[in-house]
């Protein structure tokens, strides 16, 4: 059983207190689907997702209308910007139960299957070691899986 702390984990997170703003940039950077928020002593409070990050970033009037052709893209992110960038990251953070470190891929499997997520954090002894992506968590699965498989005779 191949347990999580080995497989490739991402260290993306920010602190609980980041602004929309910081937790954006890391998002965005980090290259997975959502980021750790942490407290200080290292400890996973949630997550923050690109949902996180849609509903943060653009007017929330955009989920009631059905065409946005009418409006001027640069103007208005640029304004939504200004107003939300400085925030705090909280009110956009998901609730999640992080995976143990010592769990193994069929775990983390069956998690994803009822979470909400697409990446899930990932600790040893409560203390953040990274994010697991699916991606990550399939890529893995796939390798192993391939790399176990003995060759056929006649083939």
């Amino acid at each position: 059983m191949t347990q999580l702390r080995r497989l490739p984990l991402v260290r993306a997170s920010v602190p609980e207190t980041a602004t929309l703003g910081d937790a954006a940039l890391e998002l965005t950077r980090a290259g997975v689907p959502a980021i750790a928020v942490l407290d200080t002593l290292e400890r996973v409070r949630g997550v923050f997702t690109s949902e996180g990050l849609l509903r943060g970033w653009y007017p929330p009037y955009l989920a009631e209308l059905r065409h946005t052709a009418f409006l001027d893209d640069d103007a208005m992110l640029a304004e939504r910007a200004d107003e939300v960038r400085g925030e705090p990251v909280r009110p956009y953070v998901e609730r999640v139960e992080p995976l143990d470190g010592g769990d193994s891929r069929v775990h983390a499997a069956e998690r994803f299957l009822h979470a909400k997520v697409d990446a899930l954090p990932v600790v040893d002894e409560g203390r953040f070691l990274g994010m697991l992506s699916i991606g990550a968590l399939c890529a893995a699965t796939v390798e192993h899986l391939a790399g176990s498989q003995e060759p056929q005779d006649g083939s």
